[in-house]
């Protein structure tokens, strides 16, 4: 190899700061040349002035003192001056004095010279000769001549410049030095660099390097072990990832198998290995089609084919209804999908291939045909099946001239199955029925669950609606019958909405709903019964639908409000509550009276969301009375729906949780008693659980429902209202003066308080105190009235004085013959 290559070559070999050195050699150099060029410049130029002055001084010295001795002709003292000037003038070589007859020369042996011969060019100090001719006084011509060395000036520049090339010597030693120090750490701390990057690329991914050295040393050591963390974490985090990987196409039931750039097998999961008959360490290696054998016609070529295109840059390639032949020659059904796996720069760097054995999947998709147009619960038919058989019914009915009948069927009171046996228990209640109506059903009949506990019949080739009406009241005595389940036996009843198709243009879904609004009618009328759809009753019912919806929006709106209508102990003549009373504040038709919309709701699951907003707004309010001094207990009307449901209590305490400083013995729920008869155990058993809390309870409108003492006796009523219709007309109306007096004696027997609604005048107050009824509310003591304006009306409430009279005369012994006047102290009360 030439020189100059071989240079160049170890040139690059080395280091930035090795490199760095030849440069910085010749700069060096070159500054240095051209510092000492000027420096001898300077030099020369100083010692040649200096040689010059001295020369120049002797010169003229010596022409001053010579010529008086010559007159004087005395030669010694020429001499010896001549000599004295050699002597300590080291610049002097040579001195000659020409004076008579007998000339004076001094000589002087030159200086050795400590300069090299070149710098005498270099030192441009050239020796001087000085000749000069005088005149002596007395006529007589003389002359001196000088003769000057340049060994003494050339040798003192040497000697500056060798001085000063010692100390920069010295210089650039150090700077050498010092820089070799620095290569050397720096070839330290490189090697320590690579020596860590060497294990860490071996796989010891815990090597770190040691914080010591300089500020930057300690930097970069940082700076690596930093780096080493991350990849150390990122390395941890791909291994858990790999594992993970592998652990899910372990666990997958496809078959996968990835392959190298050059098609080999490089990994294959259990799935694969059990579909293939080969394992991961007999497959690895082997060409893709050696191990994935496809045995149907073009299948191995179609591979070879796609496997090709993807190593090439293709895409994804799928295929069906593919033949394998596992090792042991069984074949099984598959279908595969083949993928690149693409690196940086999109380079195809192998491929994945995933396959299935689908050798079950035609039966699968037979099962899941079934499931799609059958319940899996019960097996019937589905709402989708429904949907076909029902138009092919139709159209055979109205060729035939038949009468069809929908009939939808709901059980009675499923929900309590549910919460109080459990889903299991559901469940197996729902079999059973299913399997009843399908039993019924037969070939002739057609039966299908729509969901839940809605089940629908199709009644074939009935001759009239006496007909329909026999078959189902015979079908609803099976439903009837008791459900056995395990060792629990379950009775339910069933109503039944029935819509029939007599060939007008009536469509299945139409059809269908009728039906429901029969349903929804048969429930209305007590369950356990069966309704045919009516048209007129119909658009009722959609009427209904719209009011509802109406509602459903004022409520979200906030069009709802409550009016409060004052509880006083007429007796005392002060004020013990109030009742809030329910209000629709309507856009268009005003104030609008709770009898007017809330009948609509109350079968509905809005009646319980509109229950819990008036709970809520009635203890907002009683939290604002309590803020201004008083502690009035507040009565909310609860719907029986409402009431009923079986997360009342556990919702109930949600609401009271909201509102944690308001007592809940300041709120009061007045249920309707027929309400409270419907169950009478569990109306108990939700009124116990309330008390628990503090709530309160009193019993609306009793009297107008069939009570007995016995139930009165199970109910635990905090207080008995009695009907405003009885105390309204007590004073006209015998009968209803002695249904008061009973309540009231009910009450006292039972140890309950009671308060009588309807109270309109002064009469009427007189003689509930002396029945003994001092709690009373009505128009004659102040209409209901917003929130707002019961302050301003509590602020004005006075005692009557003819109740104050009344409360002295003492309780009324008999109740034959009272009449209005029969109290001459009675006077009409106008409210304040």
């Amino acid at each position: 190899m030439p020189l100059p290559i071989k240079m160049k070559s170890a040139w690059m070999k080395m280091g930035l700061t090795a490199r760095l050195f030849i440069p910085l050699a010749f700069l060096i150099v070159a500054i240095v040349g051209v510092r000492y060029w000027l420096l001898s410049d300077a030099a020369s130029s100083q010692e040649r002035s200096r040689y010059t002055m001295e020369s120049q001084h002797l010169a003229q010295l010596l022409t001053r003192a010579l010529p008086p001795l010559a007159l004087e002709k005395n030669d010694a003292a020429i001499a010896s001056l001549i000599q004295h000037a050699v002597d300590v003038n080291p610049n002097v070589a040579e001195i000659r004095w020409h004076s008579g007859d007998t000339p004076v020369r001094s000589t002087r042996k030159d200086s050795d010279a400590e300069y090299p011969a070149w710098f005498a060019r270099l030192g441009r100090i050239e020796a001087l000769t000085y000749s000069i001719p005088m005149v002596l006084a007395n006529g007589e011509a003389a002359s001196l001549q000088l003769w000057f060395s340049n060994t003494v000036p050339l040798n003192r520049v040497w000697a500056t410049l060798r001085q000063q090339a010692l100390i920069s010597a010295l210089n650039v030693f150090l700077i050498y030095f010092f820089l070799g120090l620095l290569i050397v750490a720096a070839r330290r701390a490189l090697e320590r660099i690579s020596a860590a990057t060497r294990a860490f690329r071996g796989g010891d991914y815990h090597v770190r390097l040691p914080l010591r050295g300089g500020p930057e040393m300690r930097a970069l050591s940082a700076t690596f072990n930093a780096m080493a963390e991350r990849i150390q974490n990122l390395v941890g985090t791909l291994q858990a990832e790999k594992d993970r990987i592998q652990v899910t196409l372990a666990s997958i039931g496809d078959a996968v198998l990835t392959t190298g750039p050059a098609g080999k097998i490089e990994s294959m999961n259990a799935a694969a290995e059990q579909l293939t008959g080969y394992t991961e360490a007999e497959a690895l290696g082997q060409e893709l089609h050696d191990v994935l054998t496809l045995a149907n016609n073009f299948g191995q070529h179609t591979l070879l084919k796609s496997m090709a295109a993807i190593y090439a840059g293709g895409g994804v390639v799928k295929a069906k209804n593919q033949s394998l032949r596992h090792r042991s020659g069984e074949r099984f059904n598959v279908e595969y999908t083949a993928a690149p796996i693409r690196v940086q720069n999109d380079i195809v760097h192998g491929a994945v291939v995933v396959f299935r054995d689908v050798s079950e999947t035609r039966h699968l998709m037979q099962q899941m045909s079934w499931q799609s147009h059958h319940d899996v619960l019960t097996g019937l038919p589905n709402r989708a099946a429904l949907q076909a058989r029902f138009d092919h019914e139709i159209g055979r009915a109205r060729e035939e001239d038949l009468l069809l009948a929908v009939c939808l069927f709901d059980l009675d009171n499923f929900r309590d199955v549910n919460e109080n046996g459990g889903q299991l228990m559901g469940d197996e209640v729902l079999k059973q029925v299913a399997s009843r109506l399908h039993d019924f059903a037969g070939t002739r009949h057609y039966v299908a669950r729509l969901g839940g506990d809605e089940f629908v019949m199709l009644l074939r080739e009935q001759a009239n609606r006496a007909e329909i009406e026999h078959t189902l009241e015979k079908l609803m005595v099976s439903l009837k019958r008791s459900y056995q389940c395990e060792t629990q036996t379950v009775t339910l009843s069933a109503s039944a909405g029935v819509a029939v198709y007599t060939g007008n243009t009536a469509s299945a879904d139409n059809l269908l709903r009728h039906a429901d609004q029969a349903l929804y009618q048969a429930k209305l009328q007590g369950r356990s019964r069966i309704h045919f759809f009516d048209a007129d009753l119909d658009e009722e019912v959609r009427t209904h639908h719209n009011r509802r919806t109406e509602i459903r929006e004022a409520l979200a709106a906030g069009q709802l409000c409550l009016y409060f209508q004052p509880k006083v102990n007429l007796r005392q003549g002060r004020i013990v509550g109030m009742e809030a009373l329910l209000r629709w504040d309507h856009p268009q038709r005003g104030l609008v009276p709770p009898l007017e919309f809330l009948p609509i709701v109350e079968h509905t699951d809005l009646i319980a969301d509109i229950g819990e907003w008036v709970i809520r707004s009635a203890l907002r309010q009683v939290d604002l009375w309590r803020a201004a001094g008083h502690e009035w207990v507040v009565s909310v009307n609860i719907a029986a729906r409402h009431f009923q449901r079986a997360d009342f209590v556990q919702r109930l305490k949600t609401i009271l949780d909201e509102y944690r400083e308001v007592p809940p013995q300041l709120l009061e729920l007045e249920i309707l008693e027929s309400s409270a008869l419907h169950d009478i155990n569990h109306v108990r058993n939700i009124m116990q659980e309330c008390q628990t809390l503090g709530i309160r309870f009193a019993l609306d409108d009793f009297g107008t429902g069939y009570s007995s003492m016995s139930y009165l006796k199970r109910l635990p009523a905090d207080v008995l209202k009695i009907d405003q219709s009885f105390v309204r007309n007590m004073l006209d109306d015998s009968d209803d003066l002695h249904l008061v007096s009973a309540v009231i004696g009910l009450a006292r027997a039972f140890n309950r308080s009671v308060i009588a609604e309807g109270v309109e005048t002064v009469e009427h107050g007189a003689l509930l105190i002396r029945m003994g009824c001092d709690l009373a509310q009505g128009y004659g003591i102040a209409r209901p009235m917003p929130a707002d304006s019961v302050l301003d009306w509590a602020a004005g409430f006075t005692a009557v004085p003819a109740w104050q009279n009344a409360s002295l005369l003492g309780p009324i012994t008999s109740l034959h013959n009272i009449t209005r006047a029969d109290d001459s102290q009675m006077m009409l009360f106008t409210p304040v």
